[in-house]
Order: C-alpha cells, then sequence, then structure tokens
C-alpha cells in the first residue's frame, strides 16, 4: 500500500495552528486557564480519524476538515474539563486538571467557554450539516455522561447499558468525526454512513480498552491515580463480568476498595478479574468493535477514489492495540 498523497502529520499541524488561533482570540480572562489546558496535550486521535477518512475522498478539502477536527478537538477538551469536574479528579495525563488547579467553578465556565468557540468557529464555515452533526453529537455525549453518572456502583449493570453508556459518552464524537470527514470528502450519504459507523465501533473498541487501561496498568502509564473509575463508582465492562460470575465477592472487593484504596486490595481486584477471565473477556469484546472497524475501513477504501489513503485507518487502528503489548496478540487475531 503506497504512502498517501495528504501528509496527515502536516495536516495535524495544521490543525495545531488552527486550534491556537481559535483559542487565542478568547478574552484575556480565559486565556490563563486555556494556557494551562495546552500543556496536557493528548495524541489527537479524533482529528486524525477526521482527516484520514477525509483523505480517503478529497485532496481538496483540507482547509474545511482542520477547522472541523479542530472543533471537534474542542469539543473533547471541553467534556474532559467536565468531567474532571464531576469526579474532582486532580490528575489528567500526569498534569493537574484545570478544577485542581483553579476550582471547579472556573473549570465549569471554561469548559462552556470552549464549547462555545467550538461552535463559533464551525459555524464560519457556513454549512448548516455541519452545525447540526455537531449538536446531534454533542446532546449525545451529555446524555452518555448523564448515563454514567446515574449508574455508578449500580452493581447489575449489564454489559449492554454500559455498551449503550460508552456509545454515547465516546464512540459518539469518533463517529462523528467518520461522518464529517466523508462529509467534507465529498462522499455520498451511504458512505457518509459507513464512516459514521467505522468511528462508532472505533470508539467502542477505544474506551474499552481505555478501561482495561484503568484496571490494569500503572499510574505512569495511565496519568492517573490507581483504579480511578473504580474510585468514582464506574463499572466498567471487566467488573460486570465478574459481578455476573461471582457477584458477592466482586462487590465486596469494590467496596473495600472504595473506603480505603489500598494497594493490597488493588492487587485483590486485579488477581480476581485475572482468575474469573474478566479482563480476556473485555479484551474479546474490543476484539470484536475493532474487527469490525477494520472491515468498514475496507469498505471504505473500496468505494473510495484514493483507497491508498487506508494506511492512516490502519495506523489509528494500531493506536488501541499499543498500549496493550501483553494482550496484543489476542487483540490482532
Amino acid at each position: 500500500m503506497s504512502t498517501p498523497a495528504v501528509n496527515l502529520d502536516a495536516a495535524l499541524d495544521l490543525v495545531e495552528a488552527r486550534l491556537e488561533a481559535i483559542v487565542g482570540g478568547s478574552d484575556e480572562l480565559v486565556l490563563r486557564y486555556l494556557a494551562e489546558i495546552s500543556k496536557g496535550r493528548g495524541k489527537r486521535i479524533r482529528p486524525r480519524l477526521m482527516l484520514a477518512v477525509g483523505s480517503l475522498f478529497s485532496t481538496e478539502a483540507l482547509a474545511g476538515l482542520v477547522n472541523s477536527a479542530a472543533c471537534c478537538e474542542l469539543v473533547h477538551t471541553a467534556s474532559l474539563i467536565h468531567d474532571d469536574v464531576i469526579d474532582e479528579a486532580p490528575l489528567r495525563r500526569g498534569l493537574p486538571t484545570l478544577n485542581g488547579r483553579f476550582g471547579n467553578e472556573a473549570a465549569v465556565i471554561v469548559g462552556d467557554y470552549m464549547l462555545a468557540l467550538a461552535m463559533e468557529a464551525l459555524s464560519g464555515q457556513r454549512d448548516f450539516k455541519l452545525i447540526d452533526m455537531m449538536l446531534a453529537t454533542s446532546k449525545q455525549v451529555g446524555l452518555g455522561v448523564l448515563q454514567e453518572i446515574l449508574n455508578r456502583n449500580n452493581f447489575r449493570l449489564g454489559v449492554e447499558k454500559y455498551f449503550d453508556v460508552i456509545h454515547y459518552k465516546t464512540a459518539a464524537l469518533f463517529a462523528l468525526c467518520g461522518e464529517m470527514g466523508a462529509y467534507l470528502g465529498g462522499a455520498n450519504e451511504t458512505t457518509q454512513a459507513q464512516a459514521r459507523e467505522y468511528g462508532t465501533q472505533y470508539g467502542m473498541a477505544f474506551q474499552i480498552v481505555d478501561d482495561l487501561l484503568d484496571l490494569t496498568q500503572d499510574p505512569a502509564v495511565t496519568g492517573k491515580p490507581s483504579l480511578s473509575d473504580l474510585r468514582e463508582g464506574r463499572i466498567t465492562l471487566p467488573l460486570i463480568h465478574a459481578l455476573g460470575a461471582e457477584p458477592e465477592e466482586t462487590r465486596d472487593l469494590i467496596e473495600s476498595f472504595q473506603r480505603e484504596h489500598s494497594p493490597s486490595v488493588e492487587r485483590a481486584i486485579r488477581s480476581h478479574l485475572e482468575r474469573l477471565g474478566s479482563i480476556e473477556f473485555a479484551y474479546r469484546e474490543a476484539q470484536a468493535f475493532l474487527g469490525r472497524a477494520r472491515e468498514l475501513a475496507g469498505e471504505l477504501a473500496t468505494s473510495a477514489p484514493r483507497p491508498d489513503a487506508a494506511v492512516e485507518l490502519e495506523r489509528l487502528e494500531s493506536r488501541v492495540v499499543q498500549p496493550l503489548p501483553v494482550r496484543a496478540a489476542v487483540l490482532a487475531s
């Protein structure tokens, strides 16, 4: 497979420049807060997804893709700010959170301000369909967060309900990036729907893996305290599996950890999940979603005028696997 004509690393540099331009025009009152956010820059996976999909269909839509990708990243960042307030999280990516430094009130306002910046910048493209897409997705993300809050420490949470929550909270924004990329690239409605579904399946795998990292990896890897999700009462896929297999013992371990956060209970929980096959179960579910994403990437490449650009989708898919070297063979099989 040949290297695509659109250099995504160079395009991502344009996204960074656009983000700086959008944020840099902010009121002086909030610039100091926004400067703090920029220190915790993520991997820009969502912009990369949009650019990768768009480049399958066009090399002429770069300006629109760059602006839309920047806007989606701003929405994502705003959602993280609000999540940190809800969780009272002191760290993200190993750095102090905005609420940890300046308090919840300032963080909520800055998050809202960032959403307004994103919508203002997107409206500059003068395309109502893009606005409609963004608004619909923002509503979904909000519903996902609300469902997550309502299901804290819900020891009867089922797999399908968990999938519903992460579909809205996480996968919806990946789906938006896929659909926007295809739309801006000039793809037809059927292909746009395929790109949206690609983003959904990718986003589901991404969130399951993220939840697994929280349970299995050292804080130096995750940039957060150990078992952060469990501290906040999030019942993720491995725990759902364990609660189904041994409900009383699993619940006792969860409640014990939430009382004392001790390393010995952490080890006991991890050992318990391994023994029950709960970690492996979650990896297999992530594998299923990622496999479907790969199938859709193939379909997109087949229908695209520039199928060589699908190499970037393959690189995106590998990013789901990279943090999990021990299980890479499972996910790649």
